[in-house]
C-alpha cells in the first residue's frame, strides 16, 4: 500500500475516533443543560399567615373637590363604603389628607384648574356621628350588605388613613404625580413634566413613603406611544429612584396603557440589585359612584389597623385589582358589576422549585417574566420553573383574567444557584432636574403661592 493510500486511510480512521469524542462532549453540555435548576424564591407573601390572615380591599389613591375632583368628601366616603372598602385614604392634588369629619387645607388654585368639576364650593364633610359608625362599620348601607352577602363574610368597617396627598402639582404635558404619605415636605410644590425624584427625595428625607402614580401616562396613552414604554431610559430613570430610596414603596401598573410594561422593564433592571419592586392599583377616581370602584388592593393583613396597614404598604403583601386592562383585556372590557378575580393562597416550595396558588372568578392565568407570557392557561395555577427554565428571568409574577377583571401578583424572585443574575442601570440625563431650580423659584414668584395669595385675601369669599 503506497504513502498516499496509508495516509487516506489513517485520516479516516480518525475520524472515526473523533466522532464519538465530540457527540461525548456535546451530551455533556446538553445533560448540563437539561439538569434541573436549584431555584431561591423569594415570595412577597412570605411572611403571611394564611390560615387567619384577612384580605382587605383599600382605595389609596382617590380625588374630591377638595382639589380637583366632583366629589365630596362626604361622598367618597360614603361611596367607597357602600362599594365594599374597608382601608380609604383620599390623597387631593397638594392637600394632605385628614379626618373625615374635618376639612383639609387645600390650595384653591388646583380647585380653580377643575372649576367645572369643583364649582369652589364649600367642602362637605362626614358628622362626628357618620364617621364614628363607618369607621365601626354600623352604617346603614344596603350596598354594602349586598356585596357582603354575595362574598359571604362580613366586611366590618373601614378604616381612616390620614397623611395622604398626590404630590407635584399638576404639569403641563403628562402628569407625574407622586403619592405621598406622612409627609407635608412637597404637598403643593409645582410640578415638572418628568421630575419624580425631586417629591421623592423630600418625602424620604422627611420620612414619609410613597408610590409612583400613572407612569404609563408619562411615556405615552396611546397605542402608538408602546415603543416609548421599552425605551430604556424610562426603566432606567425609574430603577435608579427605586434603588436610592428604599421609601418608594411600589410602581402603579393599572392607571394608563403602559404601566405594567413598564413595570416589568423596571423588575429587570432592580431585581438583580436586590430590590424588588411591588405594583400597586388604584382608582385615581374623580367622580362618585363606580369610579371610585375601578381599580383597588386586596391587602394581606392580621388586622385591620394602623400599624398593620403600614407594615403591609413596606412588605408588597397585597394583589392588585382592575375592573379594566387596555392592554391584557382590550379597550371595551370593563369588569364593572361583577365579581373581581380573587386568591385565596399561595404556596411556594423551595425543594420542588414550584410556585401555585387558589383563587376564583377567574377563567385565564398568565405568567410573566421579564416582560413576556412565559405560560398560560385556564387552570394553569401552579408552574415547575424547571419547565420553563430557558425563558424564565429573575423574577415572575402571575396574572388571572375574568368577568370581573384582572388581579396581578407580585413579582416572586426567581434566583438559580449557579447562574449569575446582572444588569447595568446608568444613570438618565434628565432636564426636569436641571430645571427644577428655575421652577422653584418661578412657582415662588409667580407660581401657585403668588396666585394663591391673590385668591385668598381678594377673591375668596368674595367673588365665588
Amino acid at each position: 500500500m503506497n504513502k498516499i493510500a496509508k495516509k487516506i486511510i489513517s485520516l479516516a480512521l480518525c475520524g472515526a475516533l473523533l466522532i464519538p469524542v465530540g457527540s461525548a462532549v456535546f451530551a455533556a453540555d446538553k445533560a448540563e443543560t437539561d439538569a434541573d435548576l436549584d431555584y431561591v424564591i423569594t415570595s412577597p407573601y412570605d411572611g403571611v399567615d394564611w390560615e387567619n390572615w384577612k384580605q382587605y380591599k383599600a382605595s389609596l389613591h382617590s380625588h374630591t373637590d377638595a382639589s380637583d375632583g366632583g366629589q365630596s368628601i362626604e361622598e367618597s366616603v360614603k361611596s367607597h363604603y357602600d362599594l365594599g372598602f374597608q382601608i380609604l385614604a383620599i390623597t387631593d392634588h397638594a392637600v394632605v389628607g385628614k379626618q373625615w369629619n374635618e376639612v383639609p387645607d387645600m390650595v384653591p388654585l388646583y380647585r380653580l384648574f377643575k372649576f367645572e368639576r369643583t364649582g369652589m364650593r364649600d367642602p362637605v364633610i362626614l358628622t362626628d356621628e357618620e364617621r364614628e359608625q363607618i369607621i365601626n362599620g354600623t352604617y346603614e348601607s344596603a350596598e354594602r350588605d349586598a356585596l357582603a352577602a354575595q362574598l359571604g363574610y362580613d366586611l366590618g368597617g373601614m378604616m381612616e388613613v390620614t397623611g395622604g396627598c398626590e404630590a407635584n402639582g399638576a404639569t403641563p404635558i403628562n402628569d407625574c404625580h407622586i403619592n405621598t404619605f406622612n409627609t407635608e415636605t412637597s404637598r403643593a410644590k409645582m410640578g415638572l413634566y418628568g421630575d419624580f425624584e425631586t417629591v421623592v427625595k423630600d418625602c424620604h428625607n422627611d420620612g414619609g413613603y410613597c408610590f409612583l402614580d400613572h407612569t404609563g401616562e408619562y411615556v405615552g396613552r396611546w397605542k402608538e406611544d408602546e415603543w416609548r414604554a421599552y425605551e430604556p431610559f424610562y426603566a432606567n430613570k425609574f430603577a435608579n429612584i427605586f434603588l436610592t430610596y428604599d421609601s418608594c414603596v411600589a410602581f402603579d401598573v393599572n392607571s394608563t396603557r403602559y404601566d405594567s410594561v413598564i413595570w416589568d422593564q423596571v423588575l429587570k433592571l432592580t431585581v438583580p440589585k436586590g430590590r424588588n419592586v411591588p405594583g400597586i392599583a388604584f382608582s385615581d377616581s374623580h367622580q362618585k359612584g363606580e369610579d371610585n370602584d375601578w381599580a383597588f388592593t386586596m391587602m394581606l393583613m392580621p388586622e385591620l389597623t394602623q400599624q398593620a396597614y403600614e407594615e403591609c404598604m413596606w412588605s408588597g403583601a397585597w394583589f392588585n385589582v382592575g375592573r379594566v386592562d387596555t392592554l391584557y383585556l382590550g379597550d371595551e372590557f370593563n369588569g364593572t358589576g361583577n365579581l373581581p378575580p380573587a386568591v385565596s393562597r399561595v404556596y411556594v416550595d423551595n425543594e420542588e422549585d414550584t410556585i401555585s396558588f387558589t383563587g376564583s372568578e377567574f377563567d385565564n392565568v398568565q405568567w410573566i417574566s421579564e416582560g413576556k407570557i412565559i405560560a398560560e392557561g385556564k387552570g394553569l395555577t401552579s408552574i415547575d420553573l424547571d419547565d420553563y427554565k430557558d425563558e424564565l428571568g429573575c423574577y415572575v409574577r402571575f396574572q388571572i383574567t375574568g368577568p370581573g377583571g384582572i388581579l396581578y401578583s407580585q413579582p416572586f424572585t426567581t434566583m438559580a444557584e449557579g447562574i449569575e443574575y446582572e444588569s447595568t442601570v446608568y444613570k438618565t440625563f434628565d432636564t426636569a432636574l436641571i430645571t427644577r431650580a428655575i421652577v422653584d423659584v418661578l412657582d415662588a414668584v409667580f407660581g401657585h403661592t403668588f396666585l394663591v395669595t391673590i385668591i385668598r385675601r381678594v377673591l375668596w369669599n368674595h367673588i365665588w
